[in-house]
């Protein structure tokens, strides 16, 4: 998965610097999203709910690093790798 992000990246021409900002987002949404599934004092429904919210977060954060052009090229290889 991290070769095909980083391909991904030379498509979006991202820097050195926003390359490492991308990394590091992905990594704290892979372990918020995996502190959220693992609560066990939420329900499933409080779980669905948070992790919407989280979600919502890290698509913020993403749009400040990422130009227009280059969040509708991650939008896009993040649906098509959810569908494999």
């Amino acid at each position: 998965m991290k070769a095909q992000r980083d391909s991904i990246f030379t498509v979006m021409k991202l820097s050195d610097e926003n390359k490492l900002k991308m990394h590091e987002l992905i990594a704290k949404n892979g372990n918020g999203q995996k502190a959220i599934k693992e609560d066990p004092t939420l329900s499933e429904e409080q779980k669905k709910e948070k992790l919407q919210a989280w979600k919502k977060d890290i698509t913020a954060e993403e749009r400040k690093i990422l130009t227009t052009e280059q969040f509708e090229i991650w939008r896009d290889f993040g649906k098509s790798s959810k569908q494999k």
